[in-house]
């Protein structure tokens, strides 16, 4: 895929998994929360103040004004002599507090003077004990004045450090801060994480994302892509793009130059959403008065009886075995013009090998007399990863339609599918894309490639122009109050 789309798949990626990110950032920002604050202490700030001074006093003005100046040089060096390993560990040993690291510890003890006087300010940073930080504190004084007379009972004159201001607690730093810091740059680090997740996620999927890329790889067009329905905020224009893309595909089969009449409906794996195409393909080329036969051959998970909300008394195994004819086991519908085979059975198919059921001769002549009867024949088959019933199918109709989910079904997935059938010598007439994000236009659901065969030929361009117009005026038919058909669910 080209730049522009693989920017956009990735952001789509990223929006459809928002709400884990969002879930996973709250987790997170309450994991980190609280465990920041069960493990970071409250932490006090103790502040004190040594005035250092001299012993004696000057007698004259000029006496004086050297024994400050004096003082401030003092207060100056007694600041390595408070702020000091040896002087810390007096302190720690007078207060009795567990052995710690000296010099891990000085580091919470700053020594500063204040406005180049003979005044000095200790602060103290103490974990959870105020008491023994205060403690501390005074015992740290307590050491500071004998170390400073220490110091300097050699010297004319000598100095002491005097405590002017006792230590008190002069901030708490709670932890609710620290742990909400902490909280928050951890939401950051898994947004980020997440994505870039996603861009290694998005480049090692495998699924099918890009049509115009697929074809080129498989050489195998994407005639049709089904978007989602949405159920919700504007669901009516969501069922509209549905129809309209059910008409395209329609156009596709019609105006085939394989002029196929029967078709296998097949997927590469489970919920592709190949009932659903099964069904809307049936529903669209019934509305343009053609007789239309849709028979369930999945007889292990039936599933169009309840789609279509109708009650069969027999179905296809019923048929196969002789237990029923077909006159009583083909259902009416709604539409005129719909016929139904499903695959709903009074006959327990535990102990019967379906495969060779629908490969057998039965299912042959059963196919051979519809396709007299009807126009189309559509078979909804099981999946081919799960069971080779689409195999034993796809080799008795004229083509095979495979059906795969965007951003579900691997392209591994639908490249074995078409070896499959290219060895049954079956047309693959394309691909339906389900759940496929919707282009702008009106046709916004007609591949790229379906347009440039069109183009070749100004007769199915026409008449494929045509189809869509009449689709659309339809569709806008039955939107008007007591207009057109009651409108049927093709997207399901």
């Amino acid at each position: 895929m080209n730049s522009n789309t693989a920017i956009s798949e990735y952001l789509k990626l990223c929006a459809k998994r928002m709400t884990y990110l969002g879930l996973l950032s709250v987790v997170v920002f309450l994991v980190v929360l609280f465990a920041t604050r069960i493990v970071t202490p409250v932490q006090y700030t103790l502040q004190g103040k040594l005035r250092i001074q001299s012993d004696v006093m000057g007698e004259s003005i000029s006496d004086q004004y050297n024994i400050a100046e004096l003082s401030k040089a003092a207060a100056l060096t007694s600041i390595a002599l408070v702020d000091n390993s040896d002087t810390v560990r007096a302190a720690m040993r007078d207060s009795k507090m567990p052995e710690t690291d000296p010099a891990e510890f000085q580091k919470r003890v700053n020594v500063r003077q204040i406005n180049d006087s003979n005044v000095l300010e200790v602060t103290v940073k103490f974990d959870s004990d105020r008491t023994l930080g205060e403690t501390f504190t005074a015992n740290l004084f307590k050491e500071a004045n004998l170390v400073v007379q220490s110091t300097f009972e050699q010297s004319t004159p000598s100095f002491s450090a005097v405590v002017q201001e006792p230590a008190r607690v002069n901030d708490i730093s709670r932890p609710w801060l620290t742990a909400l810091i902490a909280g928050l740059q951890s939401v950051a680090v898994t947004a980020v994480c997440f994505f870039v997740f996603n861009i290694f996620s998005l480049a090692a999927d495998r699924t099918l994302r890009s049509s115009a890329k697929f074809e080129t790889l498989t050489r195998v067009p994407v005639i049709a892509a089904i978007p989602p329905v949405s159920r919700l905020v504007g669901s009516e224009r969501s069922a509209g793009q549905v129809s309209n893309a059910y008409r395209v595909l329609r156009s596709a089969i019609k105006y085939s130059k394989k002029g196929v009449r029967s078709i296998a409906v097949c997927s590469p794996s489970p919920r592709d959403g190949r009932t659903s195409v099964a069904i809307g393909l049936s529903q669209a080329l019934a509305d343009t008065n053609a007789m239309v036969l849709l028979i369930e051959a999945d007889m292990h998970r039936p599933n169009i009886s309840r789609e279509l909300r109708f009650d069969p008394v027999f179905g296809l195994g019923d048929l196969l075995l002789g237990k029923s004819n077909l006159a009583a086991t083909i259902n009416k519908t709604s539409n005129r013009n719909l016929y139904v085979i499903t695959a709903v059975n009074n006959v327990n198919m535990n102990s019967i090998d379906v495969c060779d059921l629908l490969d057998s001769g039965v299912f042959s002549e059963l196919l051979e007399a519809v396709e007299n009867q009807f126009d189309y024949v559509i078979i909804d088959t099981p999946s081919i990863e799960l069971l080779p019933d689409a195999a034993a199918v796809a080799g008795k109709v004229d083509g095979c339609l495979i059906v795969a989910q965007y951003g579900h079904t691997r392209t591994d997935m639908i490249k074995y599918a078409i070896d499959v059938f290219e060895s049954l010598d079956t047309d693959v007439l394309g691909i339906v894309t389900t759940n496929s994000p919707q282009r702008s236009g009106a046709f916004g659901s007609v591949s790229r490639y379906y347009r440039s065969q069109n183009s070749r030929t100004g007769e199915n361009f026409l008449t494929t122009l045509l189809d869509n117009f009449f689709g659309v005026i339809n569709m806008v038919r039955e939107k008007l109050p007591g207009g057109g058909k009651e409108s049927r669910s093709a997207g399901r």
